[in-house]
C-alpha cells in the first residue's frame, strides 16, 4: 500500500554516502520487524536517498535522506543521532531520489500547460492551429 498520507519528509543530511549507509544499517531494525515480531502500530515509515547533482563526482560530497515522521521516531527510539537539516514537501522530492524503506512512489510530476494571452490569464487555451496551406491559397 502506498502511503499518500505523508505531506513531508524531513531532509536529513550526511558528508557522505558511507555515514548514510551506516545510518541505515543501524535503522533497519527498529523500522523492519524481525521474524516472529508484530510491527509497531505507527505510521509507516519511509525513508528516500538521494544524491545531488552537485556530489556526484564523489562519495564524499554529500548526501540525504528524506525520512518519513515514523521513520524519524524509529531513529529516536534506536538512539541514532538524527542531522535533520530541513523539510521537504513530498511534491518536491528529487525525481531520481530513490526510495529506501517502506512504500511510496514519486509524485506525479504535473504537466503544465502553455497559457496564450495577457499576463495573469487563467483560461489554458490551445495553441494556434497550424495550417498546411500556404497564405496565399484559399480552400
Amino acid at each position: 500500500m502506498m502511503s499518500d498520507s505523508i505531506g513531508a519528509y524531513q531532509a536529513v543530511f550526511f558528508e557522505d554516502v558511507a555515514q548514510a549507509v551506516e545510518y541505515c544499517h543501524a535503522l533497519v531494525p527498529h523500522i523492519v520487524p524481525g521474524p516472529g515480531s508484530r510491527r509497531i502500530p505507527d505510521d509507516e515509515a519511509v525513508v528516500w536517498f538521494h544524491v545531488p547533482a552537485r556530489s556526484r563526482g564523489s562519495t564524499r560530497d554529500g548526501c540525504y535522506l528524506f525520512a518519513s515522521a515514523a521513520a524519524i521516531a524509529a531513529a529516536d527510539r534506536a538512539g541514532l543521532d538524527t542531522p535533520l537539516c530541513g523539510s521537504v514537501a513530498r511534491a518536491a522530492l528529487p525525481a531520481d531520489a530513490v526510495l529506501l524503506f517502506g512504500e511510496d512512489a514519486p509524485p506525479v510530476a504535473v504537466k503544465r500547460r502553455q497559457v496564450y494571452g495577457p499576463p495573469g490569464a487563467r483560461a489554458a487555451v490551445a495553441p494556434p492551429a497550424l495550417s498546411l496551406r500556404p497564405p496565399n491559397v484559399r480552400a
